[in-house]
């Protein structure tokens, strides 16, 4: 009798197990690095395009080239003053400040003096100016100006004169003493006495009866006679206020004469450039 194999049923409850889908960590790190690696070659290839474009589109930049220095040619000797640059160059030299000079130009001696509203008068005594019961008078100064040089520039003249005496109140009835400027040429005569001024009462020269110099800013008339060709710079003295009277008032300056003998002769001091 054969022996009876018996085989055993299978186990109907026991599914058998499907191969696992799970991936183990070292597979998963391999896929990471793959894609990372994937990526930096792209990347890395995009950005060596994008350099090599630039690259292209921009010119190259030109080699500088440095100037070589002068030579001198054999035979020639080498320029002892070169002309100097710009940073050599010296600035001009500012323009000097004219130097005055002064000059004191003496009253001509025949061309002052007095004249009087009767026809009498003088010019080789004192000068006279006031009045008396009768008579109005009126004194006169000249300076010959040739000692000027042809091209002054005139910075100032002032006219001084001595007032050597007063007589009775001549300030008390004519006022202040003042000053017309004209040209009476080369003679002093009684047509002087109402001639006609270039310029009338023009300065003050006092108004008091002090013995002492008197001055007066005469700068204007001075430039006015040079510009005209004028040889003299010639002035007329007389009162603001003139009338005859039952007194004498007179003033007295000292003349080119020096008749007074004080040594004080009428003065044109001038200074110029």
């Amino acid at each position: 009798m054969e022996e009876e194999h018996i085989i055993p049923a299978k186990d109907k409850g026991t599914t058998p197990k499907a191969p696992s889908k799970n991936l183990s960590s070292q597979q998963k790190f391999l896929i990471i690095a793959a894609i990372v690696l994937v990526f930096a070659i792209i990347g890395g290839a995009f950005w060596l395009g994008s350099r090599n474009g630039k690259q292209e589109s921009e010119p190259s930049p030109s080699p500088t080239t440095e100037a070589s220095p002068t030579t001198t040619p054999e035979g020639e000797e080498a320029d002892e003053n070169p002309s100097p640059s710009p940073e050599e160059t010296s600035s001009p030299s500012p323009t000097p400040t004219p130097v005055t000079k002064e000059e004191n130009i003496t009253a001509t001696a025949s061309l002052d003096g007095y004249w009087g509203s009767n026809g009498n008068g003088s010019d080789n005594l004192y000068i006279l100016i006031g009045r008396n019961g009768s008579v109005i008078q009126r004194g006169y100064v000249s300076f010959e100006l040739s000692s000027l040089p042809s091209d002054a520039t005139i910075e100032s003249a002032t006219l001084r004169v001595y007032q050597e005496k007063v007589v009775g109140n001549p300030y008390g009835v004519g006022g202040n003493l003042k000053i017309d400027h004209l040209d009476y040429g080369g003679s002093l005569g009684n047509e002087d006495y109402g001639a006609s001024s270039i310029s009338s009462s023009f300065a003050t020269l006092t108004n008091n009866a002090s013995v002492e110099w008197k001055d007066a800013d005469v700068t204007d008339r001075l430039k006015d006679d040079l510009s005209n060709g004028r040889s003299n710079s010639q002035y007329r003295f007389h009162f603001s206020t003139e009338s005859t009277g039952t007194s004498s008032d007179l003033v007295y300056l000292e003349s080119a004469n020096n008749s007074q003998g004080t040594g004080n002769l009428p003065q044109l001091i001038v200074k110029y450039h």
